[in-house]
């Protein structure tokens, strides 16, 4: 008979035999008994404990604790806090780095009709997150702080410049999900006159057509109503794409 976990004599101890076990024991042994009480609650899931328990000392799990309930952190921020504080991390500069995640969800929910700006997002967002998951921002505090300071006024000043251009976009467009905006915005259109496929999608006037198409799906991918955006645009763009299709079906 081959118990992967086998009872013992001492009905407080068992024995686990099964080599894929061992580490998640372990972790969950060293775990401070705060974190076993959160765990038998409820108040941390199953996976989240192992991991505490596998890269935390005591005395750092103590802090991650306290951050975790001092900053009323989400359940989603919570590995990110973790791989900080395994890091070793101080305090302050998680904090930031979990406002600056914070922030990034905001602009990406801004963004979400401006094609360039959303480009120059993804690519600042991939090397913040590649960056933090990797360890490469520097160890020493002093140089830390401006760097993540500079991160983080990066990041504020496509928000800021998301708004400007949402506004913009939105006097321009009249985008709204009243009705009354809706006919608004369709009683003025007429008088501006059609709106080139390449403008309305964030194109260059020059695009080639695999440039338009491939520019039309990122776009309709992002405006769709099962993601957060607007149906009013969504529509309003296929409209623009289908008018486009059918001039160049006539030609």
């Amino acid at each position: 008979m081959d118990d992967t976990i086998m009872g013992s004599p001492d009905p407080e101890k068992i024995t686990v035999t099964d080599e894929r076990l061992i580490p998640v024991v372990a972790a969950l042994t060293n775990l401070t008994e705060s974190w076993k009480t959160r765990l038998s609650k409820g108040a941390v899931n199953l996976p989240m404990a192992v991991q505490i328990g596998k890269k935390l000392s005591h005395e750092r799990q103590q802090a991650l604790l306290e951050f975790w309930e001092d900053a009323r952190l989400p359940d989603k921020y919570m590995s990110r806090a973790l791989h900080a504080f395994a890091g070793n991390m101080p305090e302050w500069a998680v904090h930031q780095v979990i406002r600056i995640f914070r922030l990034t969800e905001k602009i990406r929910a801004s963004m979400i009709m401006l094609n360039d700006l959303m480009d120059r997002f993804d690519a600042l967002y991939e090397q913040f997150e590649h960056e933090f998951w990797e360890g490469e921002w520097p160890g020493a505090e002093e140089e830390l702080e401006p760097y993540l300071d500079r991160l983080e006024a990066d990041f504020q000043e496509l928000y800021r410049q998301a708004s400007d251009e949402k506004k913009s976009y939105n006097r321009h467009y009249g985008d709204s999900s009243s009705d009354s905006a809706r006919d608004s915005a369709r009683t003025a259109g007429p008088s501006r006159g059609p709106v080139p496929f390449s403008t309305v999608i964030g194109a260059a006037d020059e695009a080639s057509p695999k440039e338009l198409k491939q520019r039309y799906r990122t776009l309709m991918k992002k405006l769709h109503p099962d993601h957060g955006g607007s149906a009013y645009l969504f529509d309003w763009v296929k409209q623009a794409h289908d008018n486009y299709m059918q001039g160049k079906s006539s030609l």
